[in-house]
């Protein structure tokens, strides 16, 4: 039974604050840092428009932690398949600092770890069930450890976001990115169509066309990033939840079981479990929260972190939200309620080829 760390937000003094719980947490699970590590953090910088992602100053707390032992700390994030404010490099710098993620601030430079256009990446054997071998951003393969800091959240193709797909999407180059997405094609209801174009402004390879005041779709072109369903206002693009999602979840496993093989004892994983929305940071927007503010979990597993996450949002009473139809929801999956789809396959096939375990001790900090 692995062991997940929390730290609660309650704080009767400063010694027994939010961002020294975060320290303390940091500090047991990062031990194998040594002097001159290159110690990559891999977080969410946030797209333009939303404010849900991870705190700069609770960030600011690792990179501090890191420093202390000696390390030599950098924030990362690979480019995004869709189109957006982090598609490219440039962008993407521009958009960490735009959301608070600047040099300044944060006290270590930000690398991109695909490079400029998301081509830079190393490959990884993994011999799995989908791949033989998946596409890491270089950076995060040129560091001597890895830290994952994740904002955990709902997410419409995965059922949640946590640890897993942080790095099993997150550190993925574009190319990766693009082979986990292969087999997600959304569906199209022409009878709800609105003809509003959205989906053809923000699809990345112009598979969509507005034709007659309503969209069409040539899915010889689709990549299947689903960001069309995301900005679709009517429902006439919907994912077709069945054998696809569960693949996705798979693919993005598999891809976090080669990263985690890669480090070894050297990778770290904290789940910050607040501001958690039905929707992924990905979105230009950030929803009404779906639960109080929870905590912190960290460990060095990667399931149990992630199952004791989903656990907890799943015990918490939810907040009177439209999007939960303003139901209380204790002890029910809330994202399966939103999105139609549990993100419970990625634990359970994540469990099956060894990444981790799904049962876990909790410490309190």
């Amino acid at each position: 039974m692995s062991e997940v760390l929390f730290a609660s937000l309650r704080a009767q003094n400063e010694g027994r604050s939010f961002l020294k719980k975060i320290k303390v947490i940091g500090s047991r699970l990062n031990k194998e840092i040594k002097n001159g590590d290159l110690v990559a953090i891999k977080i969410h910088f946030g797209e333009l428009g939303n404010h849900g992602f991870i705190r700069p100053v609770f960030v600011r707390q690792v990179i501090d932690l890191v420093k202390e032992l000696g390390g030599k700390p950098f924030l990362t994030d690979s480019n995004t398949l869709y189109k957006g404010s982090r598609s490219n490099a440039v962008d993407h710098l521009n958009t960490a600092i735009y959301n608070g993620f600047s040099y300044a601030s944060m006290g270590c430079p930000i690398i991109i770890a695909d490079g400029i256009k998301g081509q830079y990446n190393h490959e990884l054997k993994v011999d799995l069930k989908h791949f033989k071998k998946v596409k890491i951003g270089g950076a995060i393969i040129d560091s001597d450890y890895l830290i994952v800091l994740t904002h955990f959240k709902g997410h419409v193709s995965a059922g949640f976001g946590g640890s897993i797909k942080n790095i099993g999407m997150g550190c993925a180059s574009r190319g990766g990115k693009q082979t986990q997405h292969a087999d997600f094609k959304p569906p199209f209801n022409f009878e709800k169509c609105i003809g509003c174009g959205k989906c053809s402004e923000n699809c990345p390879e112009n598979a969509i066309q507005i034709v007659d005041k309503k969209a069409k779709f040539d899915y010889s072109k689709c990549i299947g990033c689903g960001e069309c369903v995301t900005v679709c206002p009517s429902g006439a693009i919907k994912i077709s939840w069945g054998s696809s999602s569960e693949i996705l979840e798979e693919k993005m496993v598999e891809y976090a079981y080669g990263i985690k093989k890669y480090f070894e004892d050297r990778i770290s994983f904290l789940n910050f479990v607040m501001d958690v929305s039905a929707d992924c940071d990905c979105l230009p927007w950030h929803d009404l929260n779906l639960v109080p503010d929870i905590g912190l979990f960290g460990s060095k597993d990667i399931v149990s972190v992630d199952q004791a996450s989903y656990d907890a949002v799943k015990k918490a009473e939810a907040l009177r939200v439209p999007s939960l139809n303003n139901k209380s929801l204790i002890n029910e999956d809330k994202f399966y309620q939103i999105h139609n789809v549990s993100g419970l396959r990625q634990l359970e096939y994540a469990e099956k080829i060894g990444l981790g375990e799904r049962n876990y001790k909790i410490i309190e900090i």
